[in-house]
């Protein structure tokens, strides 16, 4: 899916994950590519593999929901990634609503595109990681607000769905509607602390 430019009268706004990074913990990140280092690898090229692999997992995923063309791809990982869709999926009832929608908040200015509605109020998201981490649920809680504001529905429950690269099993997580409105409180949060550290980081930066 490519980057999505998402603007709130033509002034450019960030994303849910934009806001998101700038304040996620980076020790396991760190960990991870030291790791990388010891064994010779490229952290920047091994970040980009794992979000490759994501990236297709989603593209495939919204071809199939959709009754779309596509070919079972090649690479082992997007295609163990994908057979873990594919079984949760075809095993599920849900009816789609809608898939991959790109939003903006006009109150809280930030844009966000959630990966599937089902149910008319039922979120989902799909991850590949190795766990489901509390910025998720954060995630889902902007998201949540941007499907309300956009198009007055009130999300009930939000599913995370985590299809894991290695060979650890499919992890599915529900949280309720209240699990929504309390994570979102700490996003409203982030969102302020954002802009006001763009400016304290100008205030730095001024000679």
């Amino acid at each position: 899916m490519p980057t999505v430019d998402y603007r709130v009268n033509n002034k450019k706004i960030p994303s849910v994950t934009t806001v998101l990074g700038r304040f996620k913990n980076a020790t396991g990140l760190i960990i991870w590519a030291n790791k990388l280092g010891l064994d010779g690898k490229s952290y920047h090229d091994e970040l980009k593999k794992a979000g490759d692999i994501g990236t297709a997992l989603h593209d495939l995923a919204e071809a199939h929901i959709k009754n779309e063309y596509y070919e079972m791809p090649q690479d082992v990982k997007v295609r163990h990634c994908f057979n873990q869709f594919l079984t949760w999926w075809d095993n599920s009832d849900y009816k789609v609503t809608w898939t991959e929608k790109n939003f903006c908040s006009e109150k809280y200015l930030y844009g966000g595109t959630p990966d599937l509605l089902v149910n008319e109020n039922i979120l989902v998201d799909f991850k590949t990681s190795k766990a489901i981490y509390p910025d998720y649920l954060i995630q889902g809680s902007a998201y949540a607000q941007l499907i309300k504001e956009n198009q007055n529905i009130e999300i009930e429950k939000f599913i995370i769905c985590r299809f894991p690269k290695d060979n650890t099993e499919t992890e599915i997580k529900e949280f309720s509607k209240d699990d929504l409105k309390y994570a979102f409180k700490y996003f409203k949060t982030l969102r302020k602390a954002f802009d006001l550290d763009k400016q304290i980081s100008k205030l730095a930066r001024k000679k």
